[in-house]
């Protein structure tokens, strides 16, 4: 259990209103647990998430918007210490938690039975208290399971002033490194997202996008031309007449790109 001193902060988020009376009063019952907030749909959640940076996400599968995968998908970035304990709450079919079971990530099926919430909560503590935080792990082996025809993300959720939007990976140019993040640019616009390019590298699509330089992934479909600069190192023409020159680190990927 929490010691008594410690205070524990969760997020609820579902659309239903009575599902989250639920997990309220089902959280009530363990002192040194706090609400922070509670969501309605999947953008609202992003935000509590990334602003209040819960210990643990009591999260519905679906929800208008965004659902529950890509919320967590959205939350999890490269912060391993920051990501937090994700417990699903949903009504899929077996097939679906059986890929609950084979990932790391905790789930409650609805309606949600007081003893099953308790062994979960229960493993999200001593997660805590070890200082296990693998959220991005077990949620990218969760997608693989709930969707193997998607094993790539196929669109970026990217946070502005005026709140969230989807950049499609078919419509990313290119990717170019800037400190703690990585710009996608697409359709003449810049989109920044917090993740790494070791991280976006995986994520993408390798039959379509290619690393060519420590600091830049371009899409195979828009590379127009390419120009030798010696040494194995080219400058690309893209499509929309922008130019990222490789580097001979990755001239093995680059000549597969440019003889596919």
């Amino acid at each position: 259990m929490t010691p008594p001193s410690v205070v524990r902060r969760a997020i609820v988020a579902d659309d239903e209103a009575l599902a989250r009376e639920r997990l309220r009063q089902l959280l009530a019952r363990h002192p040194g647990w706090t609400i922070v907030a509670e969501c309605r749909h999947g953008a609202e959640a992003v935000e509590a998430i990334l602003d209040r940076q819960p210990d643990v996400v009591f999260l519905d599968i679906r929800m208008p918007g965004l659902d529950g995968l890509e919320v967590a998908e959205a939350v999890s970035g490269d912060d391993e210490q920051r990501a937090p304990a994700i417990v699903f709450v949903t009504a899929y079919d077996e097939f679906a938690l059986r890929a609950f079971d084979l990932s790391a990530v905790d789930y409650l099926l609805k309606p949600v039975d007081r003893e099953r919430f308790d062994r979960a909560l229960a493993r999200v503590e001593s997660r805590l208290t070890s200082g296990t935080s693998s959220a991005r792990t077990d949620v990218g082996a969760l997608l693989h399971g709930v969707r193997p025809d998607q094993p790539y993300v196929h669109r970026f959720l990217i946070r502005s002033p005026r709140g969230y939007y989807f950049v499609r990976a078919e419509d990313v140019e290119w990717v170019e490194a800037e400190g703690n993040y990585a710009a996608l640019h697409a359709s003449g616009r810049r989109h920044l997202v917090r993740q790494t390019m070791k991280t976006l590298e995986a994520r993408l699509d390798p039959a379509t996008f290619a690393r060519v330089h420590r600091s830049a992934i371009v899409n195979a479909t828009r590379v127009e031309r390419a120009e030798s600069l010696g040494h194995g190192e080219y400058r690309l023409q893209l499509s929309s007449g922008a130019h990222v020159d490789t580097s001979r680190a990755y001239s093995t990927r680059v000549h597969q790109l440019l003889h596919a």
